[in-house]
């Protein structure tokens, strides 16, 4: 017991900020789920902006300790392209709206109840960030609390989003009003 005791005194348990690591570009898993108001959104109407999709759990006190610095990122991000989305992880749709409410979130809040979309996109801890391009690819993986509005965090982001701006439109099909007539009288 007292060699247990003196070890706490001596090292105290690092609580470890998270960790932030670059990936090669390669697209991101599919992500559909409803939002608080029932919703469904996917990562289509988020096309040509640099997405940050955060999974967190209102019971995860790094996931809630780490909420105002996304607010404040989103604030500074404000008016380019940029977008957060919190997939909330396995609760329901009460407690997740509760915290949202609680902590005045301004993003959108998915919900993945089942876990099946943080499963899918090889999330392990929580609070785990992908850090998406324009494109859609993911660049970079946050696991544990990040201070997102740090210098160089507001960086590595600013530099995805100077790299969106630079880049032409993404192309889409043309809809089907916009498609040219096929054949003609018969």
């Amino acid at each position: 017991m007292r060699l247990v005791l003196a070890v706490l005194i001596l090292c105290p348990p690092v609580l470890a900020a998270g960790e932030i690591s670059e990936r090669s570009p390669a697209p991101a898993p599919e992500l559909r789920l409803p939002d608080l108001s029932g919703r469904e959104r996917g990562l289509a109407e988020f096309q040509g902006k640099v997405l940050l999709v955060n999974f967190w759990a209102s019971w995860c006190s790094p996931c809630i300790e780490e909420m105002p610095s996304l607010e404040r990122l989103a604030e500074q991000m404000r008016g380019k392209p940029f977008a957060l989305v919190g997939v909330n992880v396995e609760e329901s749709r009460f407690r997740a709206m509760t915290m949202a409410q609680r902590l005045k979130l301004g993003f959108p809040v998915l919900l993945d109840v089942e876990g099946a979309v943080f499963k899918r996109w090889g999330a392990t801890v929580l609070p785990t960030t992908y850090v998406l391009d324009a494109k859609g690819s993911v660049r970079y993986v946050a696991q544990g609390p990040i201070d997102w509005d740090a210098a160089e965090v507001l960086a590595m982001i600013q530099g995805l989003v100077d790299a969106a701006v630079k880049a032409p439109p993404p192309q889409r099909p043309p809809s089907v009003q916009e498609r040219p007539a096929q054949g003609g009288p018969g």
